[in-house]
């Protein structure tokens, strides 16, 4: 069996299962119609207004299973990049009694958009609220730009999507592509091994998942568990959103060959 045609096998098996990954908002979209505050959050970048986000967090705490830290973190990138395009609608988009989890969203999104300043006198604002240290523990240590955010956790991965549904810009995707493409393309094997993983992510065998660290050790397999993540929320997302599937297939056309490349082919042919 060639290269291709074992990726494609392994992506076909995923492509069939029932699937809801904990690290990835995009794949919350197969699981049927979203509710008006996800579906504004996944495709705010087809009318980028920010009004339309006015009274968006009272919306969003009221979805049934979105109260954990994981759900806000799309909304850091998607927030960012609405700060830093419309500076002026700043103070309007802050509600005025939020909650522990909204502060240290709306503050990072802050400090990622380079109003670091506006970052530290929201703190300030509401020092007397506990903070949520789980997700401060994830935001922290981020870059003052999005465009120097280096990918390191599926926190990251999120923010870069959220940032991506907020504006359409390629260019967020692209670094996604391009971290899943530093671990694939360490060799076929390595690629054939992040295709098996989205597999067992889903549910399928996990006869692969158990042996990564056997095979490669600690910080190799987390890269592809990883990898795999943001590859399964690739292919859901490039069915989705044209100007995703389009960054995906620039990345084949200038990486034509490369293992990474391959595995991207396969998954487009899953559309």
């Amino acid at each position: 069996m060639t290269f291709r045609a074992r990726i494609l096998n392994w992506l076909r098996v995923a492509a069939w299962m029932p699937v809801l990954l904990t690290a990835n908002v995009a794949v919350a979209q197969t699981q049927g119609p979203p509710d008006p505050a996800e579906k504004l959050m996944t495709f705010f970048y087809a009318d980028p207004r920010p009004e339309r986000l006015v009274g968006f967090f009272d919306e969003f705490g009221k979805l049934p299973g979105l109260r954990n830290w994981q759900a806000y973190q799309p909304i850091v990138g998607l927030f960012a990049v609405v700060f830093r395009s419309h500076p002026s609608w700043i103070d309007r988009l802050i509600p005025a009694k939020p909650d522990a989890k909204t502060i240290e969203t709306l503050a990072v999104a802050l400090r990622l958009s380079s109003n670091v300043l506006k970052s530290d006198n929201l703190r300030s604002r509401f020092k007397e609220i506990e903070l949520d240290e789980r997700l401060k523990s994830e935001l922290a240590g981020l870059p003052t730009r999005l465009e120097n955010l280096q990918i390191a956790t599926p926190t990251h991965l999120d923010i870069l999507w959220g940032a991506a549904f907020g504006s359409g810009d390629a260019r967020y995707v692209r670094l996604i592509i391009d971290y899943f493409a530093q671990t694939a393309n360490r060799s076929e094997d390595t690629a054939i091994d992040v295709a098996k993983t989205v597999v067992a992510m889903i549910g399928g065998p996990k006869e692969g998942l158990q042996g990564l660290r056997t095979k490669y050790g600690d910080e190799v397999a987390r890269q592809i568990i990883y990898s795999a993540s943001a590859l399964w929320a690739l292919q859901s997302n490039a069915r989705q959103h044209a100007f995703v599937d389009q960054a995906v297939a620039k990345y084949i056309s200038e990486r034509s060959g490369t293992p990474a490349a391959k595995a991207l082919t396969a998954l487009r042919q899953r559309k």
